[in-house]
């Protein structure tokens, strides 16, 4: 029994209720900003299309395909400043067609640059080599690059991924590992 000068206080007027309701309230808090942060970077890599995703992988092959069967092959020789970069090309392609040389992001599409090559004075390098050269945006620190050399018709391309750290020149070939190890003529 309670003496009666003993006064019962008020539940919110006791620090325990209030303990025990700071972990949900900051559960609460921490659950909305996570979908806030989740919501507003977004990942770009995933799509909601997979059928048409699919079906654009298999117009990719064949760009391969083409590239395998001109013997398209490339190399990118970047400038110290990754400003700038030297593209020399050999194969069965119509040199006077414009392309682009393209630089994807491993993970932000935001990051990606599409660079039109712009052929040299004589355009011919050494022996079957078109020497091509490209300005663009200084490209951003990242462990690696897939650079990428195509027409702008879309029938052949050539690429590959660059690791940074490995130098500033890029040898770039159809991608013969999808197509299952087709041999090229040199």
């Amino acid at each position: 029994m309670q003496n009666s000068k003993e006064k019962s206080k008020v539940w919110y007027k006791e620090p325990w209720p209030w303990l025990l309701m700071v972990g949900p309230a900051i559960v609460v808090v921490a659950g909305f900003s996570t979908f806030y942060i989740a919501q507003k970077s977004a990942p770009e890599m995933v799509t909601d299309d997979y059928y048409k995703e699919g079906k654009y992988i298999s117009i990719e092959l064949k760009r391969d395909e083409a590239a395998i069967q001109r013997h398209i092959n490339g190399q990118v020789l970047l400038s110290p400043n990754m400003d700038n970069a030297k593209v020399l090309l050999s194969g069965d392609f119509d040199r006077k067609a414009p392309l682009n040389l393209i630089f994807l992001h491993p993970a932000k599409k935001s990051g990606d640059q599409v660079i039109v090559l712009k052929p040299t004075q004589d355009g011919v390098a050494s022996g079957d080599k078109t020497e091509y050269l490209a300005v663009f945006k200084t490209l951003p620190q990242v462990q690696h690059w897939y650079v990428r050399v195509e027409d702008a018709n879309s029938e052949w391309r050539v690429e590959d991924k660059w690791i940074v750290s490995q130098g500033n020149a890029i040898n770039l070939t159809p991608m013969n590992k999808l197509l299952g190890d087709t041999p090229q003529n040199p």
